[in-house]
């Protein structure tokens, strides 16, 4: 074998170091399935995953093209027979919105593109009769409705009205899971005056419950006319 010089000696030695520190390296590099430091994903870039057909399932990043030419930057989820389920997406004119498709299409839940708040599904108003007369000094059921319980609390606007000299209650009750009826917040009162008040409490049933709502009045004293009645009964957050 030929005598090499001293220098390359030490060369070849250095390289193996580094292809042992490069083989090293590559054995406790985490895997490909896991990522560590933000992804990056630019110019028009896009994440797509896709089923063994090919079909594209979903879909993050450039998915269209605005208005003025820009690329669109939203989101596709799309059920595995191809319908579209849930995207974040818009018409190109820089106004997006989060929606909900059912299987035939059509817009289950979405908020509203124009001034915020919500587009679907529309929530009905419900409408409540007018006042009603109060003429005893017992309880007397004036409301009442049954429901599922959605919501961990419920708002009720109590309308109360009584002549001058005459005073007239009410109260909100509930009707709870042992069969017994509970009183939800404090009883509205109004002496020669009509004004709303709402009542607001947590309920306490389980969710999804079936329940059932009674607003009742009573005079309290007097002799005038007294009535009792509610603007608006709603579920509300915790």
């Amino acid at each position: 074998m030929p005598m090499l010089p001293e220098d390359l000696v030490d060369l070849i030695h250095d390289l193996r170091r580094r292809l042992d520190r490069v083989s090293l390296a590559a054995g406790t590099r985490p895997a490909l399935t896991m990522v560590t430091n933000p992804l990056t994903v630019a110019d028009a870039g896009r994440i797509s995953v896709r089923d063994a057909t090919d079909a594209e399932l979903a879909a993050l990043g450039s998915i269209g093209v605005n208005q003025d030419g820009s690329q669109q930057q939203g989101v596709l989820i799309r059920r595995e027979d191809g319908t579209l389920a849930l995207g974040l997406y818009g018409a190109g004119d820089g106004r997006q919105t989060l929606s909900a498709r059912d299987r035939a299409g059509n817009v289950v839940l979405a908020d509203d593109a124009s001034g915020g708040g919500l587009a679907r599904p529309y929530i009905p108003i419900p409408l409540y009769p007018a006042p009603t007369a109060v003429t005893s000094a017992e309880w007397t059921r004036v409301l009442q409705g049954g429901m599922y319980l959605q919501h961990p609390r419920i708002a009720v606007g109590v309308w109360v009205q009584a002549d001058p000299g005459t005073t007239v209650e009410a109260r909100v009750r509930l009707l709870a899971a042992d069969g017994t009826a509970v009183q939800l917040g404090p009883v509205v009162t109004a002496t020669g005056a009509a004004f709303t008040e709402e009542v607001t409490a947590v309920h306490g049933g389980a969710a999804y419950d079936w329940s059932s709502l009674y607003v009742e009045g009573r005079i309290a004293a007097g002799s005038g006319k007294a009535a009792v009645g509610v603007l608006y009964a709603e579920g509300r957050q915790s």
